[in-house]
């Protein structure tokens, strides 16, 4: 817990409202649970300001006449005073100031603070690091890092080679305009069921959690952005790359090679072709295809118009080229010595 007054400090700014609330947790500013200390990072967000349930809201002096929350006013989010602030809250949320191997297993590392539940199986070279909570018949192959804070439900399957819980690549720029890194203190959340292939990455919340619903599957070689949403029994197939903030709904398929934005909403029950590049969102029981991806049908029928039109202005260069007499064949020694 921190006092309010203590972040105001830390970020040079004015508590403007209660200065003897306590801080226990940090929250997105959508966030659906009361409490907490939310942080303005875009302009986007200041049309939540309303609906924010934080009681906490770190932002420009201007939000207060929109809310009732305390509100932290600062003249602007400076990337390196909002940083110490972020990693001081992490290293206290993970214990991360106390760490050392727990584990009995040959080859594996298990950090403190860990909650591991029956019938687990971890491989050589897995690492598991503090604050990490897994369930019962969890098994984890070789070399795969489960990162700090991980949540993962029971009768989960983790391939080799895959780095779960990494920095999300959300980033603010300093006076210099150089690109700063936002601590990311949120965690990744793998539900019950769920298949995890090799050489995946997922990365962690920035505030909030990236989510992996229950009984989904995801192949070999996907990266999954920050904050992600994948819905419960969805299919995601070899080298898919999802941006942040993107929320996939529920029994989706993503065919191979599919490139998704950043936050958009893919519907319930879509289905992806591969190779699509999706650059908006889509309702439920979307088909999509192509770049960018479109309905189905309407994206073959396009195809087949195309290829028409293709045909269409071949057809005279073929039938000139028909008509015309054969071009008399010169030798390459006629050529040389100017013989007819």
């Amino acid at each position: 817990m921190i006092k309010v007054t203590d972040i105001a400090e830390i970020l040079q700014g004015t508590v403007i409202g209660n200065t003897d609330i306590n801080v226990d947790s940090i929250v997105e500013l959508d966030s659906p649970t009361q409490g907490g200390l939310a942080i303005i990072r875009q302009p986007g967000d200041l049309k939540k300001v309303a609906s924010c349930l934080a009681d906490v809201i770190i932002g420009p002096e201007s939000i207060r006449q929109n809310t009732q929350a305390t509100v932290i006013a600062i003249n602007q989010l400076d990337a390196k005073l909002i940083n110490h602030f972020l990693t001081w809250f992490k290293v206290s949320q993970y214990r991360l100031d106390d760490q050392g191997n727990t584990s009995d297993i040959e080859g594996v590392y298990i950090g403190k603070y860990t909650s591991i539940g029956e019938g687990c199986h971890f491989k050589p070279g897995v690492k598991i690091m503090n604050g990490v909570k897994i369930g019962n018949n969890v098994a984890i192959h070789a070399n795969t890092v489960i990162k700090e804070g991980t949540i993962i439900g029971d009768n989960v399957t983790i391939d080799s080679n895959c780095s779960i819980g990494n920095y999300s690549f959300e980033y603010l720029t300093d006076e210099r305009g150089e690109y700063i890194r936002l601590e990311s203190i949120g965690r990744v959340v793998i539900e019950d069921n769920v298949d995890i292939g090799c050489n995946n990455t997922i990365d962690r919340g920035t505030i909030g959690n990236t989510v992996i619903g229950a009984g989904s599957k995801l192949d070999n070689l996907i990266q999954i952005g920050h904050d992600v949403k994948i819905g419960r029994h969805c299919l995601l197939i070899s080298q898919v790359g999802i941006a942040g903030w993107t929320e996939v709904g529920d029994n989706v398929i993503i065919h191979g090679q599919v490139g998704i934005t950043g936050g958009i909403k893919i519907g319930h029950n879509t289905r992806i072709k591969a190779q699509a590049g999706v650059t908006r969102s889509c309702p439920d029981n979307s088909h999509l295809s192509g770049y960018p991806a479109r309905d189905t049908k309407q994206y073959l029928k396009t195809l087949a118009a195309l290829n028409s039109l293709i045909k269409k202005s071949e057809q005279p260069e073929q039938r000139a080229l028909h008509s015309s007499e054969p071009a008399p064949q010169t030798g390459w020694f006629s050529k040389i010595f100017n013989f007819k």
